[in-house]
């Protein structure tokens, strides 16, 4: 969709055929309901709507800009070309229900840092990417929340995909969200929901009573170094 730290825009089609294939193994189908409480740009859900068929999809994040910017696009919203000055009027405004404002914070911004500074090439990619497909379309029937956190949800009988801020991440902008997310109570609650859930982690390392079932390596978009990639669910 846009630029986006930690997004998942290049790995989202891998990272949904093996979320297709481990719900496959466990349930003869994959027809489950679908939630992802960190959704940011959707690297994942998007493939998730266009292809699935699912009969409930449901996306939410803690940011409200998130949720605005992606209420805005099912609404029809497109984003315009902007330059730096009206970047940071958008910035020194700060209307988050405005979907806008997530587009300019992280589409806008290098490497998809939030307000990480300017960068064209970046606007006028996420322009591009959002003209060339219809995401309206593709998200007509996603159900998207009002900001919440991942332990507001309640889910039962459903697919679940977790990409939370990375543990050992090198970058600021998560080191920075990793102040406010407690890692010890994110995994608990990750055991509680694979109850009645089929829930599947974004990481690169989980705590001993989870598996790895898959794992690829991907470049940075932040540093450009190659690191390692890995789904867990609790084993």
């Amino acid at each position: 969709m846009t630029q986006y730290a930690g997004g998942k825009s290049r790995v989202g089609k891998k990272i949904h055929n093996k979320i297709r294939e481990y719900e496959y193994l466990k349930t003869g189908e994959n027809n489950l309901p679908y939630l992802e409480p960190f959704l940011g740009m959707g690297g994942v859900m998007k493939h998730i709507a266009s292809t699935d068929g699912r009969p409930i999809i449901i996306g939410c994040d803690y940011e409200k800009c998130i949720m605005s910017f992606w209420k805005g696009i099912q609404s029809g919203w497109e984003p315009v070309v902007i330059n730096k000055e009206e970047y940071l009027c958008v910035k020194n405004a700060c209307v988050e229900n405005d979907p806008s404002y997530a587009f300019t914070a992280f589409g806008c911004s290098f490497r998809g840092l939030k307000w990480g500074g300017f960068c064209q090439s970046g606007m006028e990619r996420a322009i591009k990417r959002i003209s060339l497909q219809n995401y309206k379309e593709i998200v007509k029937n996603v159900l998207f929340l009002d900001e919440r956190s991942y332990e507001k949800h309640s889910p039962s009988g459903m697919l679940i995909y977790l990409d939370p801020p990375y543990i050992n991440s090198t970058f600021d902008s998560r080191k920075n969200n990793l102040k406010y997310f407690n890692c010890d109570v994110f995994w608990v609650k990750v055991r509680e929901w694979s109850v009645h859930n089929i829930v599947i982690v974004s990481e690169r390392e989980a705590p001993d009573d989870f598996e790895c079932i898959y794992e690829f390596e991907r470049q940075n978009g932040i540093n450009q170094t190659t690191l390692t990639e890995k789904l867990f669910v609790y084993n």
